[in-house]
């Protein structure tokens, strides 16, 4: 996969950001794909020549979501124009996040129109607030919630049953074949279960939506560049969203960065490594799972 591998591009220059591991949870340290600290400054030069930068994240991390504003906040003031891709708005809510952008709604109005996540005011209203002060525009690129859950108990071809304004909030073309992610997801527990194929499907759908997101993005305006905020699994070893947005647009050049804590191995190259500190335990080993439901019917 033809990855952007920017080390390849530019010879480092300079002196290089000294390695400092993260001290509180708000402090991180980039390191590129052959394992040199930078600073952000650093960083945002050698990501100039990307078209797109995925930043992947640990969801609810102080450190992640600090990089990624402060990332944002570099990258937007290169001449390069740019639009912000989110996996955290899904498309059926693009209007309402357009609105809000243009000053036609409140925070607690825009919140609740647009099924917010959670941790919105602390995690995700830095890089809104940013994108709305540079006018720039974002990208509500995922798949709506209750089309991914059906499609998660009735497989694929659920899609087929839809109307055609909502058939248009998923990828057209979802990515069912074997491959490396597919091996990856299916070899991982969910609520102590193994996952079906249906499961996958559903997955899937996620990556394959962002994707087309951002490709039918950059087709209508051509010279521009994104970034993307994402779960990091999404991007692992290069595959799921990164790989179907490849598979799209092959001449994309593609930045990966995934953030690792102390006791994982750094990223292997082309990805970058944002090293950030350890999050506490979620559950002790005595600790029941928590509950789990699929969610209320009407598929």
């Amino acid at each position: 996969m033809r990855l952007l591998m920017l080390f390849t591009l530019f010879l480092l220059a300079g002196c290089q950001a000294e390695a400092r591991p993260p001290a509180t949870l708000f402090d991180y340290q980039l390191h590129d794909p052959q394992g040199q600290p930078l600073s952000l400054d650093q960083a945002a030069r050698r990501l100039a020549g990307a078209d797109v930068v995925m930043v992947g994240e640990l969801h609810g991390h102080q450190a992640v979501h600090r990089f990624q504003a402060e990332l944002l906040a570099r990258l937007l003031n290169q001449p390069r124009p740019m639009a912000l891709a989110m996996e955290q708005f899904s498309r059926d809510r693009q209007a309402v996040l357009d609105d809000y952008l243009a000053g036609k709604l409140g925070e607690d109005a825009f919140i609740e129109r647009s099924k917010a996540w959670p941790g919105y005011r602390s995690d995700y209203r830095p890089l809104i607030e940013l994108a709305r002060q540079a006018g720039i525009e974002v990208l509500a690129a995922n798949a709506p919630r209750h089309i991914v859950r059906c499609i998660g108990r009735k497989g694929p071809d659920y899609l087929n049953r839809l109307p055609a304004d909502h058939r248009a909030w998923v990828a057209e073309r979802l990515t069912l074949v074997d491959d490396g992610y597919k091996a990856r997801f299916m070899a991982a527990r969910h609520h102590g279960q193994a996952p079906s194929e249906f499961q996958f499907a559903a997955q899937t759908s996620w990556d394959d939506t962002m994707a087309e997101s951002i490709d039918r993005y950059l087709q209508a305006h051509p010279g521009q560049r994104v970034m993307l905020t994402v779960g990091r699994f999404h991007i692992g070893d290069g595959l799921g969203t990164a790989q179907r947005l490849q598979l799209r647009a092959p001449q994309l050049k593609i930045a990966l960065i995934y953030p690792v804590t102390p006791s994982e191995a750094p990223a292997a190259a082309p990805l970058w490594s944002l090293k950030v500190g350890a999050l506490p335990i979620a559950r002790l080993a005595n600790e029941p799972l928590p509950s789990f439901t699929v969610g209320e019917s009407g598929c």
